[in-house]
């Protein structure tokens, strides 16, 4: 069974942009998110979001696992829109629905704000798709080794951001397989009104969250076992190594930085 999870999911292809130091990545994909934030006009996050789509092609990860895989996204934008339709008065008047009137300005900032949410989160997620979890790990820490002078644990913060990204497709795939386990035994969950859906999933939510707190009691106990302990330094197997693709990277991120907050107005 295969989680389609966009983000903590790693899906290795062996394209150019998994090859990057991801200490580069990281710093492309911060920059990316500052940008798409302060694009001011729908060019500018048409842009953006134009260039997702290029990155997503040059990954070489299948179309089909994008479309699985954004479909609580898409859920989650369609909120922002229906929010901003119903509760953004601006503009001119559109229809009237007794008590709710729609505007133009509704639809126009439920529009951006749904394509800046969905860009964000596709550049977001290039960052684990194409990292393996300890480069992702070791980039992060060094990146932020200069905090460790002011007495900041950055390698436990390091990891337990690396973990809890970790087990969003694992939490995913055991809500998959415990949902088919209750339909097997007649429950359902995808009918029905709101009321009666929310009551059928409570069967579901205690297995999930005893599943959850007994997955991280044995992560936990290997770690233990493995000889972890906080504070402590550690060596690593993988060293690190910037190349000139990660230096073009970051000067191709940077350009397009400054075009993009250029035209922004």
């Amino acid at each position: 069974m295969v989680a389609y999870s966009i983000i903590g999911q790693y899906v290795p292809t062996n394209s150019i942009i998994h090859r990057l130091d991801p200490r580069s990545k990281t710093i492309a994909v911060f920059v990316l998110a500052i940008v798409v934030f302060m694009a001011g006009n729908f060019p500018a996050l048409l842009a953006m979001l134009g260039g997702a789509f290029v990155l997503a092609a040059i990954t070489r990860i299948p179309a089909r696992f994008f479309v699985r895989s954004l479909k609580p996204v898409l859920i989650l934008v369609g909120f922002f829109f229906i929010f901003h339709l119903f509760f953004t008065q601006e503009g001119t008047e559109l229809v009237s629905l007794g008590a709710l009137t729609l505007y133009s300005g509704g639809v126009t900032k439920g529009l951006f704000v749904s394509l800046r949410i969905l860009t964000l989160v596709l550049f977001a997620s290039f960052l684990t798709l194409t990292t393996r979890t300890v480069d992702l790990t070791n980039g992060l820490e060094k990146l932020l080794s200069p905090l460790k002078r002011i007495k900041i644990p950055t390698s436990e913060f390091v990891l337990m951001m690396m973990i809890a990204m970790r087990y969003i497709p694992i939490l995913m795939e055991e809500t998959k397989r415990l949902s088919m386990a209750q339909a097997a035994r007649g429950a359902d969950i995808t009918s029905g009104t709101i009321l009666s859906r929310m009551k059928a999933l409570n069967p579901l939510l205690l297995p999930l969250i005893v599943q959850s707190f007994k997955q991280a009691e044995t992560m936990a106990q290997a770690m233990e076992a493995r000889g972890y302990r906080m504070g402590a330094e550690r060596t690593q197997i993988r060293l690190l190594t910037w190349k000139k693709a990660d230096t073009w990277t970051l000067v191709f991120t940077g350009m397009i930085a400054a075009i993009i907050l250029i035209t922004r107005s």
